[in-house]
């Protein structure tokens, strides 16, 4: 994220004398394992488990947790799913840390995930879209983990870039580097395959469907499976749920409810507050496509639904303290992310591209520059990266401080 980045020195130095039991050390930030780490020499073998720590986290971080252990079952959700699609992301991630590791990048940023989680998503969802791109038009097999490795390293070096530039709006990047990548890959890959394989035309190339704007499978597109169209008359309450369920999987690329589960598992040991926020946006995001889509299977599918997820942590609990305010603040944003879908939808699905998280990314950063008054229930910048309710506990603390101070 940004240099003053507001996860950048999530985990701040503990005081050594502090004393507590290590179970609850690995909720939260994970200090047990960065503790531990934290004493271990960079110039030595100790740093190839300080840059294993940094590609788990960084798997959390996408959907802004910081924990090793989050991180971790993650990547069981996805190789419980797809082992293709995991090891994408293992790829792309490790990929992603060397770069910066080499480029010198801080190491506060490494160690967190917050120069990987770029990495994880373009790993993850070119390993979801390319190989049947490639398989359908006779590419060689080779060429989808060749991009995912150079889109691996390419989104270390736009991340380190994206976060200088936002610099003076004193806004993160998000996952801005993995939506340019993975557009200008999905742009490029037709030429790429005109050129390697000889049977491939540009024309059968760019015909395969990345979007399938024909079904309104708003979102990613039909990523592990065919999305069928349902305009029933009669709603499926019970399908709506099981999409906002699913969407913490979508946005990873894979749809499926075993996974989703695993993965909201290990963001509660991160923070209970950021699942609720995630699944609150995700529900809120599928019951808004309701008035916006007929075609309800892109709905089951949770393909409407992780976007707005994605705004609702990052306003609701992670960018902002907790207050009555910012919830209020992320439900208009979820909104207006489940619109700006609809739109983004309408004007790259003809030319076969997804939106990608690219109305996450538009909303969170209008949404993110709100300012308020005074007060207790106002918007206030999180000055670190700690779990929510820790942000909560510290400015109700420093409140009632201030209080008797005044008296």
């Amino acid at each position: 994220m940004a240099s003053k980045d507001l996860r950048a020195n999530s985990l701040p130095i503990v005081d050594a004398v502090t004393k507590t039991n290590p179970f609850f050390e690995i909720f939260g930030e994970c200090r047990l394992v960065h503790r531990w780490l934290e004493s271990k020499s960079v110039k030595s073998m100790w740093l190839l488990l300080k840059l294993l720590d940094g590609v788990f986290r960084g798997f959390s971080q996408v959907v802004f947790a910081n924990n090793t252990f989050s991180g971790l079952f993650v990547i069981i959700g996805l190789g419980v799913v797809d082992l293709s699609v995991c090891a994408a992301g293992l790829l792309a991630a490790t990929l992603a840390t060397v770069t910066a590791w080499v480029f010198n990048q801080p190491w506060s940023s490494i160690s967190n995930g917050l120069v990987t989680y770029n990495g994880v998503l373009v790993g993850t969802v070119t390993a979801s879209i390319c190989p049947p791109i490639v398989m359908a038009t006779n590419g060689p097999a080779y060429l989808s983990w060749c991009l995912i490795g150079f889109g691996g390293v390419m989104s270390a070096l736009v991340t380190s870039g994206m976060a200088n530039l936002c610099k003076g709006a004193t806004l993160p990047p998000m996952t801005v580097p993995f939506n340019l990548i993975d557009l200008l890959l999905f742009i490029c890959l037709p030429s790429a395959l005109t050129h390697l394989a000889p049977d491939v035309t540009a024309q059968n190339a760019t015909t395969f469907p990345l979007a399938a704007s024909n079904n309104d499978t708003v979102g990613l597109v039909v990523l592990n499976g065919t999305i069928k169209e349902i305009t029933e008359l009669e709603l499926d309450w019970i399908m709506v749920l099981r999409g906002s369920l699913v969407s913490m999987g979508q946005v990873y690329a894979v749809e499926s409810i075993t996974c989703s589960i695993i993965m909201y598992m290990g963001i509660t040991m991160f923070s209970p507050m950021l699942s609720i926020a995630l699944f609150g946006g995700s529900l809120l995001a599928s019951i808004c496509a309701l008035g916006l889509t007929d075609n309800y299977g892109a709905i089951y599918s949770g393909l409407w639904g992780y976007n707005s997820a994605l705004t609702a942590g990052a306003i609701a609990v992670t960018f902002y303290i907790p207050t009555l305010l910012s919830v209020f603040n992320a439900a208009v944003a979820i909104v207006f992310t489940a619109a700006a879908q609809r739109a983004f939808d309408l004007v790259l699905a003809p030319a076969g591209l997804p939106v990608l998280t690219i109305p996450f990314v538009v909303t969170s950063s209008m949404f993110l520059a709100v300012t308020s008054g005074t007060g207790f229930e106002r918007l206030i910048k999180a000055p670190d990266g700690r779990p929510p309710e820790h942000q909560r506990r510290r400015h109700k603390r420093s409140t009632i401080q201030s209080e008797a101070c005044d008296v």
